[in-house]
C-alpha cells in the first residue's frame, strides 16, 4: 500500500530498553514488570496496576477477581471485539449482548432489563462511552463495572481516565494499540487492593506464597522484556495523542462531510480508530483500495452474529445496520498531513 492502513513501531528507544531488561534482569518478574505498572497506575490515576499476558486475560482475571462464575451474567455491547464477550463465557458466565447507539457505536443500555451480576461496558475506538448511564444502571443493580479500555489508553471522562471509573479496567497492548510492549500484553487497574490482589493471584496460577495455591489460576503474566518497551510507550502516549487529534483534525476539516463518529461530549477520545460512517462506504474502500490506501472496517460482523454466538438468537438492528455503515480509515502518529490530504481526496470523489 502506497498509505498503509496501519504501521507498526519499532524505535531505538524500544530496542535499548529490550536488549537492557534481557541482559541484567529476570525474564519473568523482573524489575521492569513492577516499575511499568506503578507508572501505569499513575497515569490512570488509579491505586493499583497488575500487569498480564493481553487484554483478553485482564478481562477474564478481572471477572474471576470479582466473583462473576457460573450462573452469572453479565452486559456487554455487541459493538466489540469478540473477546469482550468470550472473557463472561470463560468464566462460565452467560454475556448478555446488548444493542448501541447509532451516533457512535457505544454501549445502548436501555433495553436491558433482565437481572445481570456485572457490566462490561467497551470505549470502543479510543472514545469514553457514556459512563454516567453505565453507572447509573449499575448502582441500580448493584454490579460490578469493569471497564473495556483496551483501544482507550489514556481517554478521558469528565477529566478522569478511563480505567478509573468503574471497579476495574481493563487494557491492551496488541500492537495496533496506541501503546504496545512489542507483542501481547495487558493492564488492570483498580483502586480496590483485594481485588488486585486477587488479580495477581490468578495471574500467577492461584498463587498465596511461594508454595500455597488456594485458588485456580493461570500463567498470564506479563514478560519482563514487554514491561520494558510498554515503559518506553508509556512515555510517549500522550505526545501520539496529540498527533491522532491532529490528523482527525485534518480529515474533519478536510472531508466534504463530517462523517466521523462524533467525540463524547463529555469525553476526550484517543482516536485509536478513526471511523467514518457513510451509506457509500463500500464505494469509498473501493476507492482507497485502487488508490494503494489501505483501511478496515471494526466491526464488520457485531458479536451476536459470530457463529460462536448464533445460537443466542437476538437481533440487535443497530449494531447490524452500523456495521454496514463504518469504515476506518489510517489514524497512526506516523501519517503524514500530505497523506491524510490524500485520503480526504479519495474519500471525497466518492462523497462528493
Amino acid at each position: 500500500m502506497k498509505i498503509p492502513f496501519f504501521v507498526q513501531e519499532f524505535t531505538d528507544e524500544m530496542e535499548e530498553a529490550a536488549i537492557h531488561a534481557l541482559r541484567n534482569e529476570s525474564f519473568v518478574g523482573g524489575e521492569s514488570v513492577s516499575k511499568f505498572e506503578e507508572e501505569f497506575a499513575e497515569y490512570t490515576g488509579t491505586k493499583h496496576a497488575v500487569s498480564v499476558s493481553s487484554g483478553n486475560s485482564a478481562l477474564q482475571i478481572s471477572l474471576m477477581a470479582l466473583d462473576i462464575s457460573d450462573e452469572s451474567k453479565v452486559v456487554t455491547p455487541t459493538n466489540s471485539f469478540i473477546a469482550s464477550a468470550n472473557c463472561i463465557r470463560m468464566t462460565n458466565a452467560v454475556p448478555i449482548l446488548s444493542d448501541i447507539k447509532m451516533a457512535d457505536g457505544s454501549v445502548d443500555l436501555s433495553n436491558i432489563t433482565e437481572k445481570v451480576n456485572g457490566i462490561i461496558p467497551v470505549h470502543i475506538y479510543g472514545n469514553p462511552c457514556d459512563f454516567d448511564s453505565v453507572e447509573s444502571f449499575a448502582e441500580g443493580k448493584n454490579i460490578p463495572i469493569i471497564e473495556d479500555a483496551c483501544q482507550a489508553h489514556g481517554a478521558e471522562y469528565k477529566g478522569k481516565k478511563v480505567g478509573s471509573l468503574g471497579d476495574v479496567g481493563c487494557f491492551s497492548f496488541y500492537p495496533t494499540k496506541n501503546m504496545t510492549v512489542g507483542g501481547d500484553g495487558g493492564m488492570t487497574t483498580t483502586d480496590n487492593e483485594e481485588t488486585a490482589l486477587k488479580i495477581k493471584s490468578i495471574r500467577d496460577n492461584g498463587r498465596k506464597t511461594k508454595n500455597e495455591f488456594d485458588k485456580l489460576g493461570f500463567t498470564m503474566r506479563l514478560n519482563t522484556v514487554n514491561a520494558a518497551i510498554g515503559r518506553v510507550q508509556l512515555k510517549h502516549l500522550d505526545e501520539k495523542t496529540t498527533r491522532r487529534r491532529e490528523i482527525v483534525s485534518i480529515y474533519r476539516k478536510n472531508l466534504a462531510q463530517d462523517c466521523i463518529l462524533p467525540e463524547n461530549k463529555y469525553g476526550k477520545s484517543v482516536y485509536h480508530q478513526i471511523v467514518i460512517k457513510h451509506e457509500k462506504r463500500d464505494e469509498i474502500c473501493k476507492e482507497l483500495t485502487e488508490n494503494e490506501i489501505g483501511s478496515a472496517i471494526y466491526y464488520e460482523t457485531p458479536i451476536h452474529q459470530q457463529p460462536i454466538y448464533k445460537s443466542f438468537n437476538k437481533s440487535l438492528p443497530n449494531s447490524e445496520r452500523f456495521s454496514k455503515l463504518i469504515l476506518s480509515l489510517p489514524s497512526y502518529p506516523q501519517l503524514t498531513d500530505d497523506q491524510a490530504l490524500t485520503i480526504c481526496e479519495c474519500v471525497n470523489k466518492v462523497i462528493g
